[in-house]
C-alpha cells in the first residue's frame, strides 16, 4: 500500500483530502504543521508527502 504524508493546518482539507484518498487505498499519515511533517517523514518514510506551502511552526522553505 502507498504510504502518503499530508502536511497540512486546515482541517477542512484534511478531511476532504483524507477522505478521497483512503478511498483509493491509500495510506495517510497526517501532520498539522512543518516541524511534525518534519518528524513524521523521518518517523513513517512515507512514499510520497502533500504539504500546504503556508504552514504554521517551520517555513515551508525550512520544511521542504
Amino acid at each position: 500500500m502507498t504510504k502518503i504524508l499530508y502536511v497540512e493546518d486546515n482541517p477542512d482539507n484534511v478531511y476532504m483530502l483524507t477522505r478521497r484518498l483512503k478511498k483509493k487505498g491509500f495510506e495517510l499519515i497526517i501532520a498539522g504543521d512543518g516541524q511534525e511533517g518534519i518528524d513524521k517523514a523521518i518517523e513513517e518514510n512515507p512514499d510520497l508527502i502533500l504539504m500546504d506551502l503556508s504552514l504554521p511552526t517551520r517555513s515551508e522553505e525550512h520544511t521542504s
